[in-house]
């Protein structure tokens, strides 16, 4: 029978490091991005997304780099009246712990928090914890939002 050895501890040392990365990867909103969609402006600098099929209270998730490797994440959605509502995936209060919002019916909940925020709201202006609208237009059932907008928010996100 063999007492501990060396290599054993070393073996614990890397689990854990293992562990505690996964982790970090996991609160740090690492599994988030499976569920957006990846947008990039056009040579005009304008980004162009479709929105014509996008239901009420459907929301959809983006993720948006540009050629400088900016990111910025953002969410589209349409409330009841079926006006389209556009926001920053983050807020003022927890943008650090990147964790951004899940759509629960006509509700938008802050993951880091749990506060929720009715869609018909988002428009009207963040402040807090709720979410900080992007500026858009929408144009012939498309979303038409400008590159400069968009990095706006990149303080978010960084």
């Amino acid at each position: 029978m063999g007492g501990f050895r060396p290599i054993h501890g070393v073996f614990l040392v890397i689990v854990f490091l293992g562990g505690v990365l996964f982790a970090d990867y996991i609160l740090d909103g690492g599994t988030r991005r499976a569920g957006q969609e990846r947008v990039r402006a056009g040579a005009d600098g304008v980004v162009r997304i479709d929105v014509s099929s996008l239901k009420s209270p459907e929301v959809r998730f983006f993720h948006f780099i540009n050629r400088g490797n900016q990111e910025v994440e953002f969410f589209v959605a349409r409330d009841g009246e079926a006006r389209l509502q556009v926001a920053f995936d983050a807020n003022e209060v927890c943008y650090k712990k990147r964790r951004g919002y899940r759509a629960e019916g006509e509700w938008v909940v802050c993951n880091a928090c749990e506060k929720s925020f009715r869609i018909a709201g988002i428009n009207s202006g963040g402040g807090g914890c709720k979410p900080v609208p992007l500026d858009f237009q929408e144009v012939d059932g498309q979303l038409v939002l400008k590159e400069d907008d968009l990095l706006r928010g990149w303080r978010y996100f960084r």
